[in-house]
């Protein structure tokens, strides 16, 4: 079986691993150019805006991962911002499954994430549903 961790990353160890994380999420941030660089990013990571996670396989980190909380009145969400990395095969269920327990112990009432449409067929596999689809108007 192999081992795969769900490491929260602290902000007293960001400037450790931060530099392992960038280049993994650089690629997922790139839809997201148009309203934030990976300068934003870094700025939000280290000011406690989002949490950042590393996902290591037999220690080695394959993929990072931030998230933020989405508060709502009768909702408490842990939405999945960016997801990037290698070998997904590899470490999907445990981290999902981690992330889970996390959240719950945590008090969240859900995960949710905004993807891809070619993202949905691993979502369905690990119990995420299509709640919506998410159109946009350019104002200018």
């Amino acid at each position: 079986m192999t081992d795969v961790t769900l490491a929260y990353v602290p902000l007293d160890v960001m400037d450790r691993y931060w530099p392992v994380a960038e280049p993994m999420l650089k690629l997922a941030q790139a839809r997201y150019d148009h309203e934030y660089g990976m300068d934003d990013l870094k700025d939000a990571v280290y000011t406690g805006k989002c949490r950042l996670w590393l996902i290591l396989v037999e220690g080695k980190p394959r993929a990072a991962m931030t998230t933020y909380d989405e508060v709502h009145p009768r909702r408490k969400s842990l939405l999945i911002e960016l997801l990037g990395g290698e070998g997904l095969s590899d470490w999907a269920e445990a981290a999902v499954v981690e992330l889970s327990r996390v959240a719950k112990d945590a008090g969240y009432d859900a995960i949710r994430t905004n993807a891809r449409s070619g993202w949905i067929k691993m979502a369905k596999q690990y119990n995420f549903t299509p709640k919506h689809v998410a159109y946009e108007m350019e104002l200018h």
